[in-house]
């Protein structure tokens, strides 16, 4: 076989795996499921991958990068064009979804990517000079409240009547969430009760 074709069998497995994970879990498919989707054999994909976490592994890293490099650019477009809104394709929707089913499947790379997604928000805040009690608790809310999004997206989407999985219902969510942060439904008062709440359960114990 020659490296290009290597590499082309290898981007398949990849591929097929990504597609399958997200529609059955990891638990749910077998090698061999993802043998027959790439058209390739078992064997090939344990002398890629070493075996289905490894697969995995690879499929996590993969997907990550490439929604990170979405984000640079949508963020680097938004920059230039205050009016731009992003469009999401069918790749990038099957990327956000397979990375939602990859936090409830409990992957130790989905995991370490959501505090690397906390870390960088904090330090977005704190660069940023935004004032708040506690960002690093900030920045775990809100990246929790976006991850939840790519979770629940299909039952959110079907609440808005909306086609789960297409670049309508996801920016019709991506809109939304973007008017609660631009629109708090609590004013200060009610955040300080909460603060003094907490202080207050926190001297008891």
């Amino acid at each position: 076989m020659s490296s290009e074709a290597d590499l082309t069998a290898r981007a398949r497995i990849r591929d097929a795996a990504i597609r399958l994970f997200t529609e059955r879990g990891m638990e749910k498919t077998s090698i061999l499921d993802i043998a027959k989707a790439a058209g390739v054999s078992g064997g090939l994909i344990r002398h890629h991958f070493g075996s289905k976490d490894g697969l995995r592994e690879a499929c996590d890293t993969y997907v990550f990068d490439e929604l990170l490099k979405f984000k640079e650019e949508v963020l680097a477009k938004g920059v230039a064009d205050p009016g731009f809104l992003p469009t999401f394709d069918a790749r990038q929707l099957l990327f956000r979804r397979y990375l939602g089913r990859a936090m409830v499947d409990g992957s130790e790379a989905a995991a370490a990517q959501f505090v690397e997604i906390v870390d960088g928000t904090e330090r977005y805040f704190r660069e940023q000079g935004m004032e708040m009690p506690d960002p690093r608790g900030v920045a775990a809310a809100l990246a929790a409240m976006t991850g939840g999004l790519m979770i629940l997206q299909d039952h959110v989407a079907r609440a808005l009547g909306e086609e789960p999985g297409t670049h309508e219902a996801m920016l019709r969510m991506t809109l939304a969430a973007g008017h609660l942060f631009l629109n708090p439904l609590g004013d200060s008062e009610q955040l300080d009760k909460a603060r003094e709440a907490l202080a207050a359960y926190e001297r008891k114990g």
